[in-house]
């Protein structure tokens, strides 16, 4: 006779989850915090249900919300390595980059009317204030071409910093103190900032333009001048497998590395007296802060999850970001001895009291013993040979999965799930030559390490081997497609978001800062390569497909195009196949609407049932 513990109700995959997707759904996001130059006030984005805002608060008081009609743009500090944020030099005014046509505009920190300035044509982005606030800095995306001007405040007078003839990528300018000087790091065309960046400090009266450091496979990263202009901290990879933090001089001289470690270093930021240079330090799916000084770093934080962001209220008091599975990304203040202080409270009561769970860091050896890293979420409750798993495949390719805030896993944890992260190759954080270990390759080794991560979780008993389950967004999502082509008896099912269809194709469509990745990755151009770009594009083996789809895409979506998931689609459902299809209106690359978030929840839950529980 069957109990109540024998109900289908109990089976994981259909339990109920104290985290709805509305909860997380409703929570706003904190970013890219930039902090007044007297370290008074930040000023940051808070992002919810499709817009951005600049929010401004008093490191004692409370926030206001200084935006209105010009929304900010986002923050891309991967591709494009954007920002939006800058104040003038007297703490008065922030400076941002704005969605409406492209422009920057100014709005009182205190409150009032914002106005833009008129630059001349283009998207603009990344400002910074002449130390005299007289001018100002930015990117300029024209076109095809990526440059850095300097423009006086109202926009009148123009002027092109970067190199005219060169069509390679810019960004991050920053001003030297005594405003003589700009400082910008520059990337080739056909390469990603990752690959090969190079740090360019160009005299304004002049026009010239000095590489102060650069190199053939050298990522020389994130510079920022110190307090007196004598130096430039930043990170390189030079000479090793990991970026370090380094210094120099302001022409390039006396280069050395500060602090030699096995693993990425990321963020610096000087102390208001140069004493000390805080960075984070990528390790255990985790960044943590350190400080370096007097020739020694020590760590200051270990809480898990990821810090980033970093600037310095005073000398003994830091200011960053945080996020972890736990929570979601805020701004803290952090004590050299290790103390925290929370300045904003994204959090809905919903998520903290939702239960949630840190994940395990493990590693296996791939088939061609390479060890791969990732991270295991279990649910609380456990039963042996019954859950099913989710392999959730990041982004990028060369992304790196973290202990972030990634609600969506502990959704499905609590459903019953067990949810595999890889840092397949590829990946950061795990040095040059993992990273460059899929270059040649996509679609190929890092199969083997989605499918031999899957085993060793296997291996432990905890999950059911016949329903494992890819899924992915971007890269993801075409890794996602590659599982369910290429090893469609080992994946139950794939849910595959804005994903790649055809590699012979993409560049076609996606935006510029992307158009020579596929290349990099695959080891030369589709003309090159035609056989490797045929056997790594899905569209090519439907008929192999033997398992249901579920493909998510968003209708504006600029870097994944919807055409690839509309030929997909097409394709599976000509053949026969068990697909299903959604769109999202005003959707990008990624979700930003309420309503998306949601129903992207319930509906992958409920294919989720259909697919894998009910056969």
């Amino acid at each position: 006779m069957s109990t109540a513990t024998d109900h289908w109700s109990n089976e994981p995959g259909r339990w109920e989850a104290t985290l709805t997707p509305e909860a997380y759904a409703l929570i706003a996001r904190i970013s890219v915090p930039k902090l007044s130059p007297d370290r008074s006030t930040v000023a940051y984005l808070r992002s919810f249900d499709g817009r951005s805002d600049v929010w401004v608060m008093p490191l004692d008081g409370h926030a206001i919300q200084i935006t209105d009609y010009a929304t900010p743009q986002g923050a891309d500090p991967g591709q494009r390595q954007a920002f939006p944020l800058a104040w003038t030099p007297d703490s008065q005014t922030v400076v941002y980059a704005s969605t409406r046509e492209g422009k920057l505009w100014s709005v009182p920190a205190g409150g009032g009317a914002a106005r833009s300035s008129d630059e001349g044509p283009g998207n603009h982005h990344s400002p910074t204030v002449s130390p005299d606030g007289a001018t100002v800095a930015y990117v300029g995306e024209r076109g095809e071409k990526v440059d850095i001007f300097v423009a006086s405040v109202d926009g009148s007078r123009v002027q092109q910093i970067s190199d005219p003839d060169d069509d390679g990528y810019v960004s991050n300018p920053q001003w030297s103190p005594d405003g003589r000087s700009l400082l910008y790091v520059r990337w080739p065309h056909y390469d990603m900032p990752w690959d090969e960046i190079a740090i360019v400090v160009a005299d304004i009266a002049s026009g010239r333009r000095t590489t102060v450091a650069g190199g053939h496979r050298v990522a020389n990263n994130w510079p920022a001048w110190s307090p007196d202009g004598e130096f430039i901290v930043f990170l390189s990879d030079r000479d090793r497998e990991h970026p370090n933090l380094w210094r120099m001089r302001a022409d390039g001289s006396d280069a050395e590395c500060l602090f030699d470690q096995l693993s990425d270093h990321r963020s610096p930021a000087w102390s208001p007296d140069g004493s000390k240079i805080a960075y984070t330090v990528s390790a255990n799916c985790e960044a943590q802060i350190w400080v370096w000084e007097d020739g020694a770093a020590r760590q200051i934080t270990d809480v898990p999850g990821v810090h980033g962001d970093l600037s310095w209220v005073d000398n003994n008091t830091i200011l960053c970001t945080f996020e972890s599975p736990l929570v979601p990304a805020d701004l803290y203040l952090i004590g050299l001895d290790g103390s925290r202080q929370q300045l904003t409270r994204s959090a809905t009561g919903g998520v903290l009291g939702g239960d949630l769970g840190l994940p395990q860091v493990i590693s296996w050896t791939s088939h061609d013993d390479l060890v791969v890293e990732g991270m295991l979420f279990t649910p609380q409750e456990e039963r042996p040979g019954e859950h099913p798993l989710v392999v959730h495949i990041h982004g990028g390719p060369v992304g790196q999965a973290s202990k972030n805030w990634t609600p969506w896993i502990q959704y499905l944890v609590q459903r019953g799930y067990v949810v595999l992260v890889p840092n397949y190759r590829g990946s950061k954080g795990y040095g040059r030559s993992f990273m460059e270990a899929l270059y040649g390759d996509w679609g190929g080794g890092d199969l083997d390490d989605y499918i031999t991560g899957a085993d060793a979780v296997i291996a432990r008993g905890l999950v059911h081997p016949g329903r494992v389950v890819a899924t992915g967004g971007s890269a993801g999502g075409y890794s996602t497609l590659i599982c369910m082509t290429k090893a469609p008896e080992y994946f139950k099912a794939g849910i595959c978001r804005f994903g790649i269809a055809d590699l012979t194709t993409f560049h076609e469509n996606t935006w510029i800062f992307e158009r020579h990745y596929v290349a990099k990755l695959m080891g030369g151009t589709g003309g090159q390569l035609g056989d490797l770009y045929r056997d790594r594009s899905p569209i090519n083996f439907i008929d192999d497909v033997r398992n249901p789809l579920l493909i998510l895409q968003g209708q504006e979506d600029i870097v994944c195009h919807p055409s690839e998931m509309d030929k997909m689609t097409a394709a599976l459902k000509t053949a026969g196949k068990d697909v299903e299809y959604h769109t999202y209106p005003g959707e990008g690359h990624g979700w930003k609407k309420v309503s998306t978030v949601i129903d992207d929840a319930y509906t992958s839950d409920a294919f989720l049932v259909r697919a894998v529980l009910n056969r």
